[in-house]
């Protein structure tokens, strides 16, 4: 049986591949997406407030 291979990039930083033999196997396997994704998401932003602690949302807002 043929086996699928899906590979997600969320970010520079975060990569992860997903096997299954169906298309069920994979809709279990990324049961929980959204969540990982928000959680990532958070860890980033966490992460960039603290390297540049005076580049964040504001500053963007205030570019020209």
């Amino acid at each position: 049986m043929a086996r699928i291979n899906l590979s997600i990039r969320l970010g520079p930083m975060v990569h992860f591949e997903v096997q299954g033999q169906n298309c069920e196997e994979i809709a279990k396997a990324l049961d929980g997406f959204e969540r990982l994704n928000q959680t990532v998401d958070a860890m980033f932003t966490d992460l960039a407030r603290r390297v540049y602690p005076e580049g964040g949302e504001e500053a963007q807002e205030k570019a020209p």
